[in-house]
Parts: C-alpha cells; structure tokens; sequence
C-alpha cells in the first residue's frame, strides 16, 4: 500500500537533516535507523544515538494514510541522493519491508517495529531565550575548534553555554588554549544559565543552522537543552560536570602589557610555509620578537628547517618562546578581520590574540610549549 509520493528532492531534505547524528557502528540496531512517523501528508523523521535527538517533518505523506515505521538512515539518504532531486518517489510498507519505487528504480529495505525505537523524553524546561540562528551559529563557531576531544575530564569534550544578565557566552578549552565568544542580549534574562553542551551536539549544530536570523528557541533544564527553530526539533543531554574557572585564565591589559597587531593573513601564509618543516608527530614552532621583526623557525627529525620574517611593530625587550602551530592556524583561519592583536606577557606565559575592533567580544588564550 502506498503511504508516501513526493519528489526526492523534498524527502532527502528531513532525511540529510537527521542523519548526521547516527553512528555507522551500533551495539543496538535500531539505532542505525530514521524513526519515520506519518499522519495524513504530514511526515515526520526523527534520530537518536540515546544522548541526542533531532526531529523534523515534511508535508510528503498522502491524505487518509497512517504509518509508523523505522528503516536504514545510511542507506534511505543513499538511495534518495542517487534518485535525482526532481524524481516521484514512492513508499511501500509491506511485511515488514519499505518498497521505495521511482520511475525506473526500485529497492526494498528492511525496516523494524516503530514502537521498539528509544525516545528520548523531555523534562520539564526551567529556562528559554530566543537568538537568531547566525547568532547562535557564531557563538558556537568561534569556540568548538578549542573544544577537547575524548578526554578523560569529560567536562572539557564541549562547549560551556553561560547567560548571564544580558550576555550570552560560550567558552571551550583543552586546557592548552580556550576561547571565549560574547554577545549582548536586548534584554536581561531571569535565571543564570551555566551548561555543557557536548561536542557531537555542537557540531552538529554548526553544520545545521542556517546563516540568517530564523529565530531560535533555546530552552533548558539541569540536564537537557533543546533547540527548535522552523519545523527542527534538536533535543541533548548536557555533560554533567563543573566547568574550570576560565575567569581566571583569560588574561587583561595589566597581566599582557606587550601588545603588537600582526596581519592576520600574513602570519597564516607564514606559518604554513613553516609548517612544511615540523615533526609530523611534533607541531611546534618558535617564534622569537625582537627589533620590530618576527622570525618563525621550524625543524624535523631529519634536521630540515625553515625561517619565515616579518616585519611587525616590536619594540619591547627580545622574547624567544614555542606555540602549536595548529593552535595558531586554526584560530587564524576562522577569523576575519584585516589585523589580529597578540598580547604577550612572558616567554612562559599564556598569549591573549583579540579581534582589535572586537575585543571584548572575542578573546583566543593559547599557552606556550617548549621547544
């Protein structure tokens, strides 16, 4: 019996949406699947991996019909995708099978019963706000590359979601950088909010959102976060755990007096140059200041090395220290503005690099390394 008609293009879509949180191996089945729920020409999809749930829904159902089924997400996104966007694509639900059925092509895919697929189930939210989703998208952008990854402290693989009177903040750290991203709210907001949001939840968000200012609605419990916007439901489990102090990390003015501005794009060419010669195991570089110029050297295992110059307004006394380059190029990439701010304090300090006509909004803290 035929459930579901609709060109491919408009089925792909929910289907691209929910996939990206399903993991290729399962211990449980089901969870490779796409809960598929339809009720007239309503039709909704929905994931889960147990920790994470996305639902989304699309008018592709045909009047009068009722389905509940569950079938291969990894597969169903294939097959849609090597239909053509503008194919009639047909659902079959037929002894314990999904019959997809287009002009020429046609596939059958075993499904399993609806009622076994786990739900995550919604507390009660204790706090909401509202923020355009180029906001929300900006915040997270700007610190998930600083996030730690399956480290033991599993309060670090995240990022820390902070509201407080009228500023939204996110922070992540590995604990040898941290990033911190502000924003200012139109209003002050009731209860103070501190949560981590863990690191599959917020890339996941990245690659969905989209770039303009469709409204969030971002609500909370003590353990869960939900975002909806248009016809998305993102539903998470936060990481349990305390946050370090990063108030105390972030440096100012008076503990990083030496400050110099450096073209952005001039240090990132350089320093790929640079990276040619490091240790494919050992990212390090050093860079010594002195006499309004920068040098970056780099060597290997082979005893292989380069020196990249810059000119650059220097006129404290000489500092000679080692960064991860990769810390360096990741932040460098993701801005973009013309000049970026390094304020230094020792050669064994932390380094504070700012957006100059952002500065409080945008603060980088990368630690140095021996070399």
């Amino acid at each position: 019996m035929k459930y579901i008609q609709s060109i491919c293009e408009d089925l792909l879509k929910p289907v691209k949406i929910v996939e990206g949180i399903v993991e290729k191996r399962q211990t449980l089945p089901i969870l490779s699947n796409v809960l598929i729920e339809q009720d007239n020409e309503t039709v909704k999809f929905s994931t889960t991996d147990l920790d994470i749930q996305i639902s989304t829904q699309a008018p592709v159902g045909l009047a009068g019909k009722q389905s509940r089924f569950t079938v291969n997400a990894g597969k169903l996104s294939s097959i849609l995708s090597a239909l053509g966007n503008k194919s009639t694509v047909e659902f079959d639900v037929e002894d314990g099978h999904l019959v997809i059925r287009s002009a020429s092509s046609q596939y059958t895919l075993q499904t399993l019963p609806a009622d076994d697929y786990p739900v995550l189930k919604e507390g009660q939210w204790e706090s909401s706000l509202m923020l355009p989703a180029r906001t929300l998208r900006y915040l997270l952008t700007m610190t998930a590359f600083a996030m730690a990854s399956q480290d033991v402290r599993y309060y670090l693989n995240g990022v820390l979601f902070v509201i407080e009177d009228r500023t939204v903040r996110t922070v992540a750290t590995d604990t040898h950088r941290l990033a911190c991203c502000n924003i200012d709210l139109e209003e002050t907001t009731e209860n103070p909010i501190q949560a981590i949001i863990p690191r599959k939840t917020v890339r996941e968000l990245i690659r969905l959102l989209p770039d303009d200012d469709t409204p969030v609605q971002v609500r909370f419990t003590d353990t869960q976060v939900c975002f909806t916007y248009e016809n998305v439901t993102f539903m998470s489990k936060l990481v349990e755990g305390k946050f370090p102090d990063y108030k105390r990390v972030l440096p100012n003015e008076d503990s990083n007096p030496h400050q110099v501005m450096i073209d952005r794009e001039g240090l990132a060419n350089a320093l790929r140059r640079a990276s040619i010669m490091t240790n494919e195991k050992f990212h390090g570089v050093r860079w010594l200041l002195a006499n309004n110029q920068l040098e970056i050297q780099s060597t290997n295992a082979e005893h292989e090395d380069a020196l990249e110059r810059m000119d650059i307004a220097w006129t404290y006394e000489e500092l000679d220290m080692g960064f991860n380059i990769t810390y360096l190029l990741e932040v460098l990439n993701l801005l973009k503005n013309k000049e970026v701010s390094f304020n230094f304090s020792s050669a064994s300090g932390s380094v504070l690099i700012t957006m100059p006509e952002n500065e409080d909004r945008f603060n980088y803290v990368v630690m140095p390394m021996r070399i």
